[in-house]
């Protein structure tokens, strides 16, 4: 609150503290968002509200790097094992004051991804140590590169993490953990299918990550479609999405195709046109990301100076970068304007 105007943080913790109930915030939410007489920004998301939450992320990544050093130093001996449960409480601990009662959304990724990786270091060492050769397991590095080597303890660990993500939405519905589901659950299929096939399924994996990005996109945009004003929780999980799924799509693709021009120009331009249809950066940044190689690739070919290579690519994907961000809503309304009144316009954002 600031002088007497409660922003939508500060009824949400009134959610939280159970003064108000969610279905009376969401009425609210969706209720402001309509009254809005500002220009229509619909790709919203909150990673961090201030420099404090920026100051609590850097407290707990200085506590996380300690914790993994003092864990190394404990190898061989009984506390290589109490330990590890001890700060795994530590974590749950900080994750139920700041993911949820302050939803500080940065140091609360920050606590997931310490607290995830301790699990699943745990776990592989556990793993190790009852089917491993005996007296192998000597520090955590050990540990970490047999979990590393084995495809059986790659599908333990991935059936763990996906646990993990999905557990860690469930209790504080954070944004990010649901992409996290999602790519997990892939990730225990592919573990599962190199475990079974080994070398053979490697020819196949870049269409698995083309598959896995294309499948994060239609989640995305299915849940877009429900919500078109964005005035709920779930389009910032849809964010996420979005952010995952289009650069696994696009490189995976560039991958397979080896980045030739006459493969990348139309995934290019597909990734141009659907950004603008749904309001979403992602697909564009990542197109644009290929736009600056091919551009490089072509001045190479042109035997131009490497330096001025360089401020030519920067020079014209920057200048599309700007093109696109001043002129975004504007080439919104002009690409969809012709299907104003088509039935399907009514699950895309307004223009």
């Amino acid at each position: 609150m600031k002088n007497n105007r409660f922003t939508l943080a500060d009824i949400r913790n009134a959610v939280s503290a159970g003064v108000l109930s969610e279905e009376a915030f969401d009425r609210l939410e969706g209720f402001l968002g309509e009254q809005s007489l500002e220009t229509a920004e619909t790709e919203k998301f909150t990673l961090f509200r201030g420099m404090n939450d920026i100051f609590i992320a850097l407290g707990i990544c200085a506590l996380t790097i300690g914790w993994f050093v003092l864990w190394g130093l404990l190898a061989n001996g009984p506390a290589f094992w109490i330990a590890p449960p001890i700060a795994m409480i530590a974590y749950v601990a900080l994750a139920e004051y700041i993911a949820g009662k302050l939803k500080a959304s940065l140091p609360s990724i920050a606590i997931m991804a310490a607290l995830g990786a301790t699990l699943m270091i745990y776990a592989v060492a556990l793993y190790m140590s009852l089917a491993g050769p005996a007296g192998q397991l000597s520090d955590l590095d050990t540990v970490i590169d047999f979990g590393q080597r084995s495809m059986n303890v790659l599908v333990f660990v991935a059936v763990i993490g996906f646990a993990f993500q999905l557990g860690f939405f469930l209790r504080y519905r954070l944004p990010v953990s649901f992409a996290l589901i999602a790519a997990g659950l892939v990730g225990v299929f592919w573990s599962a299918l190199m475990a079974t096939f080994g070398p053979a399924a490697e020819p196949y994996i870049p269409y698995l990550i083309t598959a896995t990005g294309i499948i994060l996109l239609a989640l995305a945009i299915f849940i877009d479609s429900r919500d078109p004003k964005r005035v709920n929780g779930w389009a910032e999980c849809a964010f996420w999405l979005y952010v995952f799924g289009a650069p696994l799509t696009i490189h995976s693709i560039a991958a397979t195709f080896e980045a030739a021009a006459l493969a990348m120009i139309p995934v290019i331009i597909v990734a141009m046109v659907l950004s603008l249809i749904l309001d979403r950066r992602s697909p564009i940044i990542s197109g644009l990301i290929y736009v600056g190689y091919l551009l490089q690739s072509g001045f190479e070919g042109a035997e131009i100076d490497p330096s001025m290579t360089i401020v030519l690519v920067c020079f014209i994907v920057g200048g599309l970068v700007m093109a696109f961000g001043v002129g975004w809503q504007r080439a919104r309304h002009i690409l969809l304007a012709p299907f104003e009144h088509h039935p399907l316009r009514r699950y895309l954002p307004p223009s």
